[in-house]
Order: structure tokens, then sequence, then C-alpha cells
């Protein structure tokens, strides 16, 4: 109630307030006289709000006297109904246990009329029986008579229970009634609740109104201060008002002068602004001139510093000139150290190269010639080959793009290592035969190596052959042949793993070795030497006991021929060196021999079947634990294809060339394999080379299954002699 009185008093003041600043002179006067107007206005809203408000609570008073009375009456009504309803709670209860036991009596009343009529009824069949079996007229009569004497008994009971029902009924009608007065109760209580929660709302408004009457009584004193202060107001303003006159006059004479002074104190300022311009004028030339002198400063010491750096500088080109003609000296000592550390590898290798080129196509038919010639060679040389070796030999050549190596294993005195040099002499091409020795167990055994107490390069005849090809125009487009011989005297693994990997990498792209020369000065191309592909390499091996076997990473990498001992020994025929059997003149390049070289077409009739044989061989191989991979595929079916003469499928040269690498590839993995162990799958193995056709190889493999050591012994496919 305050607060809205508050607002009311405030929103008369601000009337006020605005008669002031709408009044045209807002003197003082006008001031005194809205705040004046504004209180007077608040006061007279307050009283007739607390008038207004008095009447309200002396009538809400009334209607809680009210109130209170009809819910003293009503009190009294409840309670009335109450104790009645109690009595007849008490009389339907006892009315209850009554019927309960009128009813048990009922029941027994029943049965026992029940029990009754029964007995009548034997009575009567009893008294028919008698009748008619022994007819006496004394029993008939007692029975008679205990039959009417029942009768009457059951008529007592009926009437028992007739009076019973009527009972029954009267305490039906009770509870009824009694029904509907807890009907009454009910919305009787539901009224008492109803009026309760209004007396509950009416003492709260009471109370309301009891706190706004307190508030009243203040406001009521504050009034009668305002209106105390209202009168001592009034008489303070008549005594300002002389003095707001006064006022009023001094202000007219105040804005008269200042109006004659506006002009002088505009011209002022324009002055003063003027000087202000001219002291930031002159602090900026200051600081210009300033910075002028700091770059003079500035400019003075860089050029003093220039020139004792310039001095400093002389000097050092000085000591520099003296370091460089020391340097190109030891450069020209180092050229000559690099020199005579590479003239090992510069030694000539090769005196005498066949010339010229063989002049012959590519087809099928030159290369089948030049087999026979080659053969024929070899006979007038004393030399026994079979067709399949030679074909097989041959063969492994042309693929060492993807078998960079032929092996040529066998017992000693076989001619292997004759094969691979008689064929370099009848091509023209130039052979490198390498010793292996026991003791190669590093790269630097087959490539060579730096001394560095001798500050020289020790190559082998491989690097020399390397690095010559490299630098040698004569020798571009030549085969040469590298022969290890005896190359299982150490383990191939050792020496020689790095550069098969080397050897295979070709076929993706040119394939580099690197010469150390330790710290001296090699220029990039004399450093690095190309592995050509016209670089074949043969590998020969005795199998005895003082010969290491060969990886599955080498014999994935390789194909090995196997020389088996002789059917009959025969003593070597010194060689014809007839006109018409020697070599042809001249030299086979490496582009013609690798025109021979064929590339596997995916849907031709050869592949496929090679893909299933070597399918059904897998399978086998898997179980056995020796499963392989797309490299040995590639490697096998490139061999099929190459070999001579094979364009279908039916014919005897698909078959040697498949069993061949059989013979190389697969059953090599299978040494040392326990042949209990894995009798079912080794029965595999053998049904498809049978069905393969190729008598030799059978042999072999029957021959390695059959060892006496209870393990798969792999002697390798020995080809029949002709």
């Amino acid at each position: 109630m305050i607060k809205n009185l508050a607002i009311v008093g405030g929103s008369c003041l601000l009337g006020g307030a605005a008669v002031f600043f709408i009044s045209p002179s807002r003197d003082a006067w006008s001031t005194i006289f809205g705040s004046t107007l504004g209180g007077l206005g608040g006061a007279t809203v307050t009283i007739e709000s607390i008038k207004k408000s008095s009447k309200e609570v002396i009538k809400t008073q009334q209607q809680i006297q009210d109130l209170k009375q009809e819910h003293q009456q009503l009190l009294a009504k409840v309670q009335e109904i109450q104790d009645r309803h109690n009595k007849l709670t008490q009389q339907l209860s006892r009315a209850q246990g009554q019927l309960t036991n009128k009813r048990h009596d009922l029941n027994n009343l029943q049965n026992r009329v029940q029990e009754i009529e029964q007995q009548e009824q034997d009575l009567k069949v009893r008294l028919e029986r008698l009748r008619i079996s022994n007819p006496q007229l004394e029993t008939l009569e007692q029975m008679a008579a205990q039959i009417g004497e029942l009768s009457q008994n059951k008529s007592g009971l009926e009437g028992e229970i007739a009076a019973l029902n009527s009972q029954l009924q009267e305490l039906a009608n009770q509870r009824n009634s009694l029904a509907q007065i807890e009907v009454q109760y009910h919305a009787k209580k539901a009224q008492l609740q109803e009026l309760t929660e209004q007396i509950q709302a009416r003492t709260e408004a009471l109370q309301t109104l009891q706190t706004r009457q307190g508030e009243l009584e203040v406001i009521r004193a504050s009034y009668d201060a305002l209106s105390a202060e209202q009168q001592h107001l009034q008489t303070r303003i008549e005594q300002l008002r002389p003095e707001i006159q006064r006022l009023e006059g001094e202000k007219q004479r105040i804005l008269q002068v200042i109006q004659q002074h506006q002009q002088d104190y505009q011209e002022i300022e324009n002055l003063r602004r003027q000087i202000r311009n001219l002291n930031a004028e002159i602090r900026r030339k200051m600081l210009d001139l300033q910075d002028i002198e700091h770059n003079i400063n500035t400019a003075n010491i860089t050029m003093n510093g220039l020139r004792v750096k310039n001095a400093q500088l002389q000097e050092e080109k000085q000591r520099h000139q003296e370091e460089i003609d020391g340097l190109k000296g030891e450069l020209e000592n180092l050229s000559n150290s690099t020199e005579v550390a590479m003239k090992a590898l510069k030694d000539k290798l090769w005196n005498h190269l066949p010339t010229p080129p063989w002049n012959i196509g590519n087809s099928g038919d030159i290369e089948k010639q030049f087999l026979q010639s080659f053969t024929a060679f070899l006979n007038l040389q004393g030399l026994t080959f079979t067709r399949r070796v030679v074909n097989a030999f041959h063969t492994s050549l042309k693929v060492q793009d993807i078998s960079a190596l032929v092996v040529l294993a066998g017992i000693s005195g076989t001619g292997k290592s004759e094969l691979p040099q008689r064929y370099a002499d009848f091509i023209g091409a130039q052979c490198l035969t390498l010793a292996v020795q026991p003791r190669w167990d590093s790269p630097q055994d087959l490539q060579g190596f730096y001394n560095y107490i001798e500050k020289k390069f020790k190559p082998t005849d491989l690097m020399r052959g390397l690095y010559q090809y490299n630098h040698d125009n004569q020798m571009q487009n030549r085969i040469v042949i590298v022969l290890l011989d005896e190359m299982n005297l150490a383990r191939v693994e050792y020496y020689f793993s790095d550069f098969l990997s080397k050897l295979e990498s070709r076929r993706s792209g040119d394939t580099y070795l690197e010469i150390d020369l330790g710290s001296l000065p090699l220029r990039e191309e004399e450093r690095r030497l190309k592995i050509p592909e016209e670089f074949l390499f043969v590998g020969t091996m005795n199998e005895d006991e003082t010969t290491q076997t060969l990886s599955d990473k080498v014999l994935d990498r390789a194909n090995v021929l196997t020389f088996g001992k002789p059917e009959n020994l025969k003593l070597r025929e010194d060689g014809n060196n007839s006109p018409g059997v020697n070599r042809p003149q001249g030299y086979l390049d490496y582009e013609k021999f690798k025109a021979w070289r064929r590339r596997p077409q995916v849907n031709s009739p050869v592949v496929r079947k090679v893909k299933e044989y070597l399918d059904r061989a897998n399978n086998v191989m898997e179980k056995i634990g020796h499963p392989f991979a797309h490299r040995v595929y590639q490697a096998i079916t490139q061999y099929v294809v190459n070999y001579p003469g094979v364009s279908e499928v039916n014919s005897a040269e698909f078959r040697y060339a498949l069993a061949d690498q059989f013979g190389q590839k697969l059953l090599p993995k299978l040494r040392g394999l326990m042949i209990d162990d894995y009798h079912e799958e080794l029965e595999e193995m053998k049904q498809l080379i049978e069905q393969l056709g190729d008598e030799p190889l059978t042999k072999a493999f029957e021959k390695s299954r059959n060892s006496s050591t209870g393990q798969f012994e792999w002697k390798g496919l020995i080809y029949p002699e002709e």
C-alpha cells in the first residue's frame, strides 16, 4: 500500500517538475510552486486512499463475523449428524449380528425340514412296502401319527422361516436408510470444509487489512507533517519573492554584459588556436631536426665500421686465397691418389672383342637353328650334353629378367663349368669366371673393397667388368656371362644375397652398385656402377659333404639344372676344328638375344594350362607347409612360354618345360620332409607328376620319396642321355 502511495506522490512531484520546465522564465518561484503543488497533490490522493481502505476494513470485519457464526452453526449440525451416524452404525452392527444368527438358524431349520421331509418320504415308502408285504393296521396307524406330527413340526418351522425373512427385510430397509444418512454426512462434511477454507481466506484478508490500517496510521502522520511543511513553504515563498525578483533583474544585466563581450571572446579564442598550431609545428620541426642529427651520427658510425670491416675482409680474402692455393695442390694430389686407387679397376680386362654382330632374325626357326649349331659346336669340342640340358640352359638365360641366376648342380666332372664357358665362346660373349672361396662371407668378397692402408681399391673381376662395361662404348650391347664357380663352397646368402636382390630389381629399372674409396673424391658417374641387363649370371655347385645347400630365397630366384651320374663313362675326344663346324664369326648382341624372349599371354592355352597345373601343385604344397606365390608362378610361366618349340599344350616341349620347372623350383622345397608324416600329400603330388607324363621327373620323384632316411631327398631332375 505504501509503495502505491509513494508512486502516486512521485507522479505528482514529476508533475510539479513539468510545470517548472514548461514555464518560459524557469525562475525559482516556478520551481517552488511546482514542488509544492506536487506535494499537495500526493497528500490529497493519500487521504482519499486512506478513507477508502478504512471502509473496506470495516466491511471485511463484518463479513468475517458472519462467517464465524455460520461456521459455528455448521459445526453443531455436523456434530449432530456425527452422533446420529455413530448410533446408526452401532444399530447396524447389532442388526448385522442378529441377521447372521438368524441366517444360521434359518439354515439349520432348512436342513431340519429337509431331514424331516426325507424321513417322511422314507416312512411313506416303508408304509407302502408294509401294506404290500404285511399289512398291519397298528403299525400303519403309528406311522400315520408320526407323519402327522412331522407335518405339524414342518408347519411350525415354515412359520419361523417366514418371521425370519420379515426381520431380514426390515434390517435391509434400515441398512438402506443408513446409507442415505452417510451420503448426507459426507455432503455436509464437504460444505464444512469449504466454509473452513473461506474462513481461512477471510482471516488472511483481515490480517492484510490490519497491516494496511497500520500503514494508514503512518501515512496519516506523514500527511500531518506534510501539511505543516506546506504552511512553512508557503511562508518561505512569500519571504523569497522579493529576492527572486532582484535575482531576475541581475540575470538580465549579466546577459547583456555577456552579449557585449561575446565578440571579444571569439577573437581571443581564434588567437589561442593559432598559437597552439604554431607551437605544434615548432615541436614537429624540432623532432625532425633531432632525427636528422641522429641519422648523421649513425651514418658516421656505420662508415667507420665499414672501413674496419673492409680491412678485415681484405685480410680474410688474402687468407682464403692462400687456402685455395693450398687446396688446389691437395686436390691435384687427391686426384692423383684417386687415379692410383682406381688403377686396378681400369686394368684392361678384355683384349679381343669379336666383330661384327650377327645379322640374324628373331624368329623361332632362327633360334632353333642356333641351338642346333650350338649343340654341334659342343660335340666338336668333345662335350656331350642332351638337347633338354641345352634347351633348359638357354631358356634359363633368356628369362634372367625374373629368374636372375642359373645354377648348374651335380657331381664333379659332369661339365657344369664347361657349358656356360662354351656358350659364351659360341655367341662371342665375354665370360668372367669367379672362383668362390670357402671364406667368402660378405658382399665385399664378391665385389671388392677399398684398402685403407694401401689407399687402393681391390676389385674382383666382376667389379672390373662392371666398371669397364660402364665406361667402354665398345662393350655396349654385348653379352657378358658371369660364372660363379663352385658357388656353394661358401654360404650363398652371405656374399650373394644383396647382389641377387639387385639383379632381380633390374626388370623394374636401372640398378647400381657403389664404389667405396673412403674419403677420396670420386665423381658420381664413376662412383655408381650400373648393373647392365647384358650381364647374365651362372653358378655351378658340387653336391658333396663340403658344400652348402641353397635357401628358398635363392631357389625362388634361380633355375637349378641338375647333372647326374653319366650312364656311360666316356673319354673326351680332341676337338675338331674343321671350318664348317667352327663357331660363327662375330658375336650375338644382346638386343637380338632379347628378341627371342616372349611375354606370356594371359588367355593363351599354354598359360592357362600352366596355371591349372600350378594351382593343383600349390594346393598340395600348402598342405605340406611350403606354398608359393606370384613370383614363382610368374617365373615358371615365363620359362615355359620361352622354352624353344613350345606352341601348344600337347607338345613334348611343353611337357619338358613344365617338368623342368617342377624339378628346378618346386620339388627342391620339399627336401628334408618326413615322408611318413605327409604320405597322402606326396601321393597327390605323385599323381600330378604322373599326369604331366615326364618319365625322368617321375623317376626322380620316386627316388626322392623312397629314401632310406625316411626323408624326402631331392637329388634333382636328371635328364637321360640321348
